[in-house]
């Protein structure tokens, strides 16, 4: 369970279970001393607590994670204090490295949470436990200087940055989605997209499979040239929906084509909706429309599949988002995922 003292501008969470971290992570974003935040301040902030009270529950057991509305250099900002007795942190600069984990684990790590926060520190020793202090900063200052703030996709000078996720959900009851998420980086470039398998299920499961396979046998990035490849490997079978993406981070430029239900939108100075063609892969393919839009950076893209709504509250999807793509696909699934059918999703940022 997770027991909290609560206190006019300060909280203190403790933790020993990965139920009672749910319930402290649920209990953040109504604090009190946080109601004058922006939505994204305050998914942002149980992001935070997600991360920090995760590892706490990972590796020591049990600990704290405390947050207060206070002043840290100047700034009114949100401090979050997570603090445990366990086995201390062996290698710190490495665990600050993105894709670095020692317990396998899918979370976002310590290098996302610094840079979601104005600051962070580490203090850790060996046998006797870890204590991470974080702030963010709310009147839209930066971070000390030379702090990173975001994770940029490897690649050749000039190139554009980008962050990306994907999110996937089956259909409450089902154990495995019939929905896909597909990412491929390239050389100078990001080929990404959902395949939406008729159906729900294991058989609708193994199709998607079999289809994110055939996709990844191509060497194009073409969405024309994959949609035609998957209509003759989707033939004589149930059939999907499919949209594909691919980012030129060269020329700064989103090309698009999709057959059936799937949607994506680039949320940007000037907002733009690719249009996916009626038709079912496997069963009818009509001309492949190829789209193209231009990009800049703060940009937002999201594609998803028709488990989606398009229509519900979704107000984590902003140009600028300062929420990392992994935490934005995972609001939209939990926001607008359709209890009803499969939900799949993937957000690209323009760093």
């Amino acid at each position: 369970m997770a027991d909290s003292k609560d206190q006019s501008n300060s909280v203190t969470f403790n933790l020993d279970s990965m139920a009672g971290l749910h319930g402290a992570v649920a209990v953040t974003r109504s604090l009190p001393f946080m109601s004058d935040l922006c939505l994204q301040e305050r998914v942002l902030i149980s992001t935070v607590v997600s991360e920090l009270g995760g590892n706490i529950i990972k590796f020591a057991g049990r600990g704290t994670v405390s947050l207060a509305r206070i002043r840290d250099r100047g700034h009114d900002a949100i401090q979050v204090i997570a603090e445990d007795n366990g086995p201390g942190i062996r290698d710190v600069d490495r665990a600050m490295q993105d894709g670095y984990s020692t317990a396998e684990t899918l979370g976002l790590g310590l290098p996302a949470v610094r840079r979601m926060m104005s600051t962070m520190t580490i203090e850790t020793a060996a046998g006797k436990g870890t204590r991470v202090v974080a702030c963010k900063w709310l009147d839209g200052s930066s971070s000390e200087p030379g702090a990173p703030r975001q994770h940029p996709e490897t690649g050749l000078p000039g190139l554009m940055s980008i962050e990306y996720a994907e999110e996937v959900r089956p259909c409450p009851g089902e154990i495995v989605s019939g929905d896909l998420a597909l990412l491929r980086p390239a050389e100078q470039g990001l080929l990404f997209g959902i395949i939406d398998v008729s159906g729900h299920g294991t058989d609708a499961y193994v199709l998607a499979c079999r289809l994110g396979r055939a996709v990844g046998e191509e060497e194009s990035v073409e969405p024309e040239v994959l949609l035609k490849a998957l209509h003759r490997q989707a033939t004589g079978t149930r059939g999907a929906a499919a949209g594909l993406a691919f980012l030129d981070r060269a020329g700064r430029r989103l090309s698009y084509a999709g057959i059936g239900n799937v949607h994506i939108r680039v949320l940007g100075a000037q907002s733009w909706r690719g249009v996916s063609r009626n038709g079912i892969l496997g069963e009818r393919l009509p001309g492949v429309l190829t789209q193209s839009v231009g990009l800049s950076s703060g940009d937002v893209i999201v594609i998803a599949s028709d488990g989606v709504s398009e229509s519900s509250r979704t107000s984590v999807l902003i140009r600028g988002s300062i929420l990392p793509a992994k935490q934005i696909a995972r609001e939209v699934i939990l926001l607008a995922g359709k209890n009803t059918d499969d939900a799949a999703c993937v957000v690209v940022k323009c760093l």
